[in-house]
């Protein structure tokens, strides 16, 4: 790959946009990750952190572009609908059909109300 493709890849994928979760570090500091990308770094205080995975993220998306290694992108709300489908066993889903009568509630009320249970 040559130096101009490299940089026009690296414009676009830097670019996206990445979300990035800062939590307080055990051993003081700040830690920082990219959502999604197995990229993160650490900084002394936040505005440290920012800079170093933001940095980090750079040097993630090149060495990835060079060696021709994947770069999941990151997904939006544009990408998310509210619909999902899945496949159970057809037990399964008899119980959940029971479950949600027994509930007087729909089955799709059911997975969703478990799943923010579970998951928030």
């Amino acid at each position: 790959m040559t130096k101009k493709n490299i940089e026009k890849n690296l414009k676009y994928y830097s670019n996206l946009p990445w979300k990035f979760e800062y939590e307080k570090a055990p051993e003081g500091g700040f830690y920082a990750k990219v959502k999604g990308l197995a990229c993160h770094s650490h900084g002394d205080n936040m505005e440290e952190a920012y800079q170093n995975i933001q940095d980090a993220l750079e040097c993630h998306l090149e060495s990835s572009i060079e060696n021709n290694i994947p770069i999941a992108e990151p997904i939006s709300e544009i990408d998310c609908n509210g619909r999902l489908s899945f496949r159970t066993t057809k037990s399964m889903h008899c119980k959940l059909v029971e479950l949600a009568k027994d509930e007087d509630v729909s089955v799709s009320h059911l997975i969703n109300d478990a799943v923010n249970k579970m998951y928030g």
